[in-house]
């Protein structure tokens, strides 16, 4: 989950954004420890690819770096770098026309199970099952359902954030979240129906 921007954080990112664009390429290495993980989970989330998210994960910071001058504090650097993401993923996702691409979900299923050490071995096998049946479900969704879903329900952007990222109104991105809710919970008791 997305956390929350205290005093401290905010004050402590507006020092290190100022002295990047100053060209402290040390207070870039922050920005990137900082924000790095999360840009890679949205790209891989978007892309199902681990090397194609790598890829958007570097390219995003490469134009960040190249248009940190531009940057408006209005947003905070995780909306800007996210926004930057969505928008090459979206690119990305465009090129696939003329490829075909599997979704490969032992990334997510793996990064998912951190957890489960801790149960019974039909408890792992049970929820790995139910992660694998989310993450298909969540990949045959269309791509702007996808991002809405994925902005909103893990990693725990408000709306508002949500529409910064994703070009749109908040209303539009409110719908989007009811939408993907809707058609993940289809989906997911449509194929639990098949078993």
């Amino acid at each position: 989950m997305q956390a929350p921007y205290n005093a401290l954080m905010l004050r402590t990112e507006t020092d290190i954004v100022a002295r990047c664009q100053q060209g402290d390429l040390d207070a870039f290495k922050e920005l990137y420890t900082l924000h790095e993980q999360q840009v890679y989970r949205y790209a891989y989330h978007i892309l199902g690819h681990r090397e194609d998210a790598d890829d958007i994960k570097q390219e995003t910071f490469l134009r960040a770096w190249q248009s940190i001058g531009r940057f408006w504090r209005e947003a905070s650097m995780q909306t800007w770098l996210l926004k930057i993401c969505a928008n090459l993923c979206r690119d990305r996702l465009r090129s696939w026309d003329r490829r075909k691409v599997q979704y490969d979900s032992t990334l997510a299923t793996t990064h998912c199970q951190h957890t489960l050490s801790e149960d019974d071995p039909a408890t792992q096998v049970e929820r790995s099952d139910t992660t694998a049946l989310i993450l298909q479900t969540l990949k045959g969704l269309p791509p702007t359902l996808r991002e809405a879903f994925l902005l909103h329900e893990i990693e725990g952007h408000d709306y508002d954030s949500m529409a910064s990222i994703l070009g749109c109104s908040r209303a539009s991105a409110k719908l989007r979240v009811f939408r993907a809710r809707q058609a993940m919970r289809e989906r997911v008791h449509a194929q639990l129906k098949e078993r």
